[in-house]
């Protein structure tokens, strides 16, 4: 893959799938970071339907799929409101500084008799889910995990994004939104994305 007229276009310069969010901000992005997020969604079709929806007052540049499939929704040169209030390196208001991705995942999940129990009231098998602590929780949750294919398509689109525009970190959404975020969770491998650091202040 590549970056061609800030689309993620196939090595034979085929684009991928796009949908047009109008939730885009005024003025051009100033990429430093790329911030990983999970859709907290039921499926990726579901999650770009709300990520395009005006009145949503969301939105990322790509969203990818559990089998890998990779839709991008805003040009990497414009602002997507995907970062909401965040801090990082000194500089607030991330939405100006960074690329998002959102990974189709259902994200924390509770134990109930039923099974593993989504925000959204959906029951997830025990071997798509992993228990541990969030990196600043102290409570052990369930978290729905990624796919192979997921991740080795999100390491390809960081791998161009940091190429491309020379970004400084990979960082978690709850790294820059410490108070309100979890996403993307405790099921997101570290040694797939080396670049996400502790913050510098």
């Amino acid at each position: 893959m590549k970056i061609l007229n800030q689309r993620l276009v196939k090595d034979d310069s085929t684009p991928y799938s796009f949908q047009l969010s109008p939730n885009i901000g005024p003025g051009k992005l100033d990429p430093k970071f790329l911030v990983i997020h999970y859709t907290e969604g039921a499926s990726l079709a579901g999650s770009v339907l709300w990520l395009t929806n005006k009145e949503s007052f969301v939105s990322s540049h790509l969203a990818i799929g559990r089998d890998g499939t990779i839709i991008q929704m805003v040009p990497f040169d414009r602002i997507a409101w995907h970062a909401g209030v965040s801090t990082w390196a000194g500089l607030t208001d991330l939405n100006q500084y960074s690329i998002g991705i959102e990974l189709d995942n259902a994200g924390m999940l509770n134990k109930t008799p039923q099974g593993w129990m989504s925000s959204f009231n959906h029951v997830y098998p025990d071997d798509q889910v992993i228990q541990a602590v969030h990196q600043f929780g102290t409570k052990k949750y369930g978290w729905q995990t990624f796919t192979p294919a997921q991740l080795q398509a999100c390491q390809d689109v960081a791998v161009e994004l940091v190429k491309q525009y020379n970004l400084q970190a990979i960082l978690g959404h709850d790294e820059i939104c410490t108070q309100a975020q979890v996403g993307p969770g405790s099921g997101l491998p570290d040694e797939r994305f080396p670049d996400r650091s502790d913050d510098p202040g």
